[in-house]
Parts: structure tokens; C-alpha cells; sequence
């Protein structure tokens, strides 16, 4: 079993406190979305979560153990996607998917064609991402998640320029990953709900 708590946790930007002694919990095969206002520190929430941020207080522990102290292990067992794609305009989606792959550490064989149909992308394989579309863009980002096989997702915006299929598709991938008894916690500006999926839920702010 794996969980994941946030204990106590307040940042504080240049004497301006986004968030305080905020504490959740989120155990296998849960969903739990972080909303709030723009500038409320959501993305410094997924940060610290991730460990790329400190904290100006309290602690983020993965099973039990804070992750500033086994840093490697939970790096291993998280995949964070942020507001940007992390993708090359200049590569073909393949190639990006190659990189992504490498950049993982495994040394599995992948079939490339198979990540971009659970994507929704066929036969895109050779198709450079300067010419997609911006959603496209996303999905290809997005398949990290299939790539890297992480027991927790932490991830900033998923649905950012997504089309109402593409949306689905990645809400799919979701409630997969929690059933499979993944855990899930992402940040939105706006309350929302996954249909078929309890959705845990927190909101975030000076008023935390």
C-alpha cells in the first residue's frame, strides 16, 4: 500500500503567504484535486509535492517517510507533469516519445504506435510537433503517464488546451491508473468532477 500526506504545509512568497497548514492524505486508488484561483499556489502545491519547491513550513511524506529523505525512492514512484509539455516542436512525436523514454531510465521496449493510439493520436508517429495542434501538442506530453509506469501523478492543468475527446481520453487514463490502485492528484482552477470516480478535493488560498 502507498500513500502519500501532506503535513502542515504553508509557502510564503515574498511576504505574501499563498497557502497555510494545509494537510490532506491520499492512499492507493484515489483521485484528489487541489483548485483554487489563480495565483493561489497551486502549481507551488504540485512543487513541493514533487519536492522541486520547498516548503516554508511543514513536510510532504511518501509512505511514511519524508521525501527530502529518500529522495531517489519517491523520485522513482512519482511522474509530475507541469503546465508546459515538456515536448520538442522540431522531433516528430515518436522521436519525443523516444526521449521521454530514455529520460525515464527504463529499459523496456516500447511500441510507439501503441502509446499514441491510447493517446488517441494513430498513425501521428512521424508527424513533427511544430505542426500539431496545441491539444495534440498536450497529449504527446501526456504520455509520460503511459511511459513511466509511476505509482503517484502529480500533474498541473492536465486538460490545458484539450478538446472534449481528448479530455475523456485522459480522464480515462486517470480513473485506469486509480483502479489499478495508482494515485492521482492534480490541480484545476475550478472545481470539477471525473464521471464514474470519486473525486477527493481540496481548496487552496490565504484562507487555507
Amino acid at each position: 500500500m502507498s500513500k502519500i500526506q501532506i503535513k502542515q504545509l504553508t509557502s510564503v512568497r515574498r511576504d505574501n503567504i499563498l497557502f497555510q497548514d494545509v494537510n490532506f492524505d491520499v492512499n492507493d486508488g484515489k483521485l484528489f484535486q487541489i483548485d483554487g484561483i489563480n495565483g493561489s499556489g497551486k502549481s507551488t502545491m504540485l512543487r513541493i509535492c514533487a519536492g522541486l519547491t520547498q516548503a516554508s513550513e511543514g513536510a510532504v511524506f511518501w509512505n511514511d517517510q519524508d521525501i527530502n529523505t529518500c529522495r531517489y525512492l519517491y523520485q522513482k514512484e512519482m511522474t509530475y507533469i507541469g503546465h508546459t509539455n515538456g515536448v520538442k516542436d522540431a522531433l516528430t512525436a515518436c522521436e519525443n516519445i523516444s526521449v521521454m523514454h530514455a529520460l525515464s531510465g527504463s529499459k523496456s521496449k516500447l511500441d510507439h504506435r501503441d502509446v499514441l493510439d491510447q493517446i488517441g493520436l494513430p498513425d501521428m508517429e512521424d508527424v513533427l510537433l511544430s505542426k500539431m495542434s496545441a491539444g495534440q501538442k498536450r497529449r504527446v506530453g501526456l504520455t509520460r503517464l503511459i511511459i513511466n509506469q509511476s505509482r503517484l501523478w502529480l500533474l498541473d492543468e492536465p486538460f490545458t488546451s484539450l478538446d472534449t475527446t481528448g479530455k475523456a481520453i485522459i480522464e480515462k487514463l486517470i480513473v485506469n491508473h486509480c483502479q489499478n490502485d495508482g494515485l492521482v492528484i492534480f490541480a484545476t482552477h475550478q472545481a470539477m468532477d471525473i464521471e464514474g470516480y470519486e473525486v477527493g478535493h481540496i481548496h487552496i488560498g490565504q484562507n487555507s
